[in-house]
């Protein structure tokens, strides 16, 4: 492109790592026409004052390997482009002082390895032998990752600009992004201080800015900046860079070697946010006057840690924005609500992601899809709400401050709470429910009995809520309970094209009689699960879409991308206009009848059964599924009559001995049955015959986007299948772990829970068709190899001591769709 056109095909927006590097890799890619716009200079928001360090391994596996990619690209950019990166593998430690944490290390240990990481756990001595400055007096060990290293973000940031420029990308510095042109959900024009630049498609890069420019094209964007700092020593003698960055959780703070001194740096409980009232005019390589009263705390534990800097004189101190988010993970992929923006930002490790995000995001937008499930990262999970600056600010403000801190299975955040309420949430709370949060919603978890305090006391051991979970778990099993599932998400999508589109886009069906609800998958070309839904056909033109409760702003997104061109449609959501109540349990029958009379409830008796009926005053839409493996009924509700119809199926199941059961009991439940959860068990990684759900797929009901991917997995066979184990050792499992044979990693767990039916845990993995014909496995938990044995779904129920013969063959064959023969040959093995 020409440099005095002011038209682009491709316009990338902020010149910081993450900028530069998805112009280098979109142009690497082949694409044509890129032009990168910064403000200022290259690097002057964020990246210039970044501390460097480079980490692989996170939570998910997913974004582990888009780090690893980072490190991957690093290692060659210096001699691509000519220009220096700082970039060296100087590995990391990361210390644990306590018997948790160490627990979390060889967790750690066990996903590190599980996505190709060479990870080591180390002694305090040994620690200390690559890091000599280390007072080893009350560590109990480290994780050391030798390929981790440093960058010197400047050097390595202006090389993947050199890179973006040999592929053809045009840089242009000192033009102000002032706003965009839209006609309807496309932007067509980024307007500049230098004029309109006309464009296809706009990635937002823009770091602590991101935020505004995602007001001006019209978005709301949960990422924000908030206050960071660090401070350099003078020299140390004896410390080289070549020695590894040292992050110590249990003081929250990190160091890292430098061949002048040594960085120094904090995730300080009490920081602050810097754009909440707008980034202030004009601000660009700047920095913020240090407060030195937040750091104190942290350098008084620096000096516990490394003696040797109580000596040390102090060269400079750094407080500057970083990006950051509402959960403190990377918002990329695309922009809700536009057809044609993409963001990458809110990353608190930039450098480290860098060199991935630049990778998966050219690929994203040359190709439609990501290659891998970025579920973890992708900006659609979050909504309005989070956006907010009620919501967003004190959020990310905790998670900041708990960056290192050590959470337990089951933590529940304490910030941006009460936000989004059921109708039922002051009647569960005085029933003495136990709130968690999910997408800005309050929804209850447990219920605490008398005597036990109605607050959670989440442990790595056994938590506080464990007898009152399996309490619960039991009355869904032998009994009838009543789920507050109001924060499900919930659309009416209509319109002359509504058939049409979700016919392309689901694997089932579903041109079926108004007054059926199908469980379907939702499927890309490759086949991949993008969503896993229930579809209730109202009318020739209506369907009612029900979702995961952080689901639906995805979900939506991916459907109107994908649905057929000129498919004329609309997707109204009615999440907060209908609360849901699920009614479950081998006595759910009796009290349903109770309230509508025999014939009524031997009409929704079916599975897949659909019908608009009366419960006292209200109108309720009844769905016979079930999430927990017994016979149960979706009460979806109008908001207003929730009391209403709550206090009814009470008064009704008193006599049936009912009780409310809370979201930790449903998935003891869910994995008992074998039912799988849509962004662990199954996401665009796995295609219905990999996960079991071959049942749903009905390749002869005419074209659809994913008939030919999953004819041909249907007629070459698939090479993993998701099975369930289970183990004798009653530890917590919740997914992360590795599954072994003959001392080989075979597969990572999706998912985790102790099975309180069967008295033991359960987790499910995909493990490769080659080893279907074995039973006997291990899994490592937090380090430790435990006998493991694979389970079909189906005969979980049958080792119930509590169920009679005939009950637990009922529930075996209880599904949250119909039951045919191929549920059962295709159920996991």
């Amino acid at each position: 492109m020409a440099s005095d056109r002011m038209e682009a095909d491709i316009v990338v927006i902020g010149g910081g790592v993450l900028g530069c590097s998805i112009a280098y890799q979109l142009g690497k890619a082949g694409a044509r026409d890129v032009l990168l716009l910064e403000k200022q200079e290259l690097t002057h928001g964020s990246t210039w004052h970044a501390a460097g360090m480079v980490g692989q391994l996170r939570a998910s596996k997913n974004v582990s390997r888009m780090l690893q990619r980072s490190v991957a690209i690093y290692d060659g950019l210096e001699a691509e482009t000519g220009l220096a990166t700082g970039w060296r593998r100087s590995g990391s430690l990361r210390l644990a002082s306590t018997d948790e944490r160490m627990l979390e290390i060889r967790r750690s240990k066990t996903l590190a390895n599980s996505v190709g990481l060479e990870a080591e756990v180390l002694t305090p001595a040994e620690a200390r032998a690559l890091f000599p400055i280390l007072d080893i007096d009350g560590l109990r060990g480290a994780l050391f990752i030798p390929s981790d290293g440093v960058a010197d973000p400047t050097s390595l940031t202006l090389s993947l600009a050199a890179g973006a420029r040999r592929h053809g990308v045009t840089v242009k510095q000192g033009i102000t992004v002032t706003g965009f042109k839209r006609r309807g959900k496309r932007i067509t024009h980024v307007a500049t201080d230098q004029g309109e630049v006309a464009c296809r498609l706009v990635v937002n890069a823009a770091g602590v800015w991101a935020r505004e420019l995602g007001g001006m094209m019209g978005a709301s964007l949960a990422c924000c900046g908030l206050e960071h700092q660090y401070l350099v020593t003078e020299a140390v003698e004896g410390l080289t860079a070549d020695m590894p960055s040292l992050r110590d959780p249990d003081l929250s703070i990190y160091y890292k070697p430098e061949a002048n001194g040594l960085v120094v740096g904090a995730w300080e409980p009490d920081t602050v946010g810097f754009d909440e009232r707008g980034v202030p005019a004009g601000f660009g390589r700047e920095l913020l006057p240090p407060v030195l009263e937040r750091m104190e705390p942290f350098l008084e534990a620096a000096t516990r840690r490394t003696p040797v800097f109580a000596e040390l004189g102090i060269r400079d101190v750094v407080n500057g924005p970083i990006p950051f988010s509402a959960d403190g993970d990377l918002v990329m992929g695309p922009i809700p609500g536009l057809d044609n923006a993409f963001v990458a930002s809110g990353c608190v490790v930039g450098i480290a992601a860098g060199g991935g995000v630049g990778e998966v995001l050219a690929e994203w937008i040359m190709t439609g899809e990501p290659a891998m499930d970025l579920w973890p990262v992708d900006a659609r999970r979050f909504g309005p709400l989070q956006a907010t600056r009620a919501y967003l600010y004190p959020r990310a403000i905790e998670i900041y401050g708990d960056h290192y801190r050590l959470q337990p299975p089951g933590h529940e955040h304490g910030s941006a709470r009460g936000l989004r309420r059921s109708p039922l949430y002051h009647r569960l709370k005085d029933r003495r429910a136990v709130y968690g949060s999910k997408f800005g919603w309050e929804r209850p978890n447990w219920f605490a009995p008398e005597g036990c305090e109605a607050a959670d006391a989440p442990s790595f051991e056994k938590p506080n809520w464990f007898e009152p979970v399996a309490r619960e778990h039991r009355t869904v099993r032998e009994g009838v309970a009543l789920f507050d599932l109001t924060s499900f998400a919930k659309y009416e999508i209509h319109g002359a094209g509504a058939l049409r589109s979700l016919q392309h886009l689901a694997v089932r069906d579903i041109d079926v009689p108004a007054g059926t609800t199908v469980y379907t998958q939702l499927c890309n070309a490759r086949g991949g699960i993008e969503a896993d839904v229930t579809l209730t056909r109202l009318s020739q033109d209506r369907f009612y879409y029900v979702t995961g409760t952080g689901n639906g702003v995805r979900d939506t997104d991916w459907i109107r991308r994908n649905a057929p061109e000129a498919a004329c449609f609309e997707i109204d959501d009615t999440t907060s206009s209908r609360a849901v109540v699920l009614l479950t349990g081998p006595k759910a029958p009796a009290v349903l009848e109770a309230l509508v009379g025999d014939a009524t409830r031997e009409r929704l008796t079916p599975f897949g059964a659909f019908e608009e009926i009366e419960i006292g005053g209200a109108s309720v839409r009844a769905l016979r599924v079930s999430f927990t493996g017994e016979p149960g009924w979706e009460l979806h509700v109008p908001a207003e009559f929730a009391c209403h119809l709550y206090d009814l199926l009470r008064q009704a199941g008193e006599p049936f001995g009912i009780a409310d059961c809370g979201y930790r009991a449903l998935d003891s439940l869910r994995m008992e049955k074998g039912f799988r959860y849509w962004g662990s068990d199954i996401t665009p990684d796995y295609n219905p015959y990999e996960a079991g759900l071959g049942f749903c797929v009905d390749l002869d009901k005419g074209p659809f986007l994913a008939r030919d991917a999953l004819e041909r997995v249907k007629q070459s066979g698939v090479g993993r299948r998701l099975c369930s184990l289970t183990i004798e050792e009653p530890i917590s499992v919740f997914g992360g772990e590795a599954v072994l044979r003959d001392g080989q990693i075979l597969a990572t767990t999706t998912s985790g829970a102790f099975g309180h039916s069967i008295g033991k845990p359960i987790v499910y993995a995909y493990l490769p068709a080659d080893q279907l014909e074995h039973e006997d496995f291990e899994l490592e938990v937090y380090g430790k190899r435990l006998a493991a044995r694979r389970q079909r779904a189906r005969d979980l129920l049958a080792q119930t001591p509590a169920l009679d013969s005939g009950r637990h063959r009922e529930a075996a064959n209880e599904t949250p769709h119909r039951v045919d023969a191929a549920r059962q040959q295709q159920s996991l093995v």
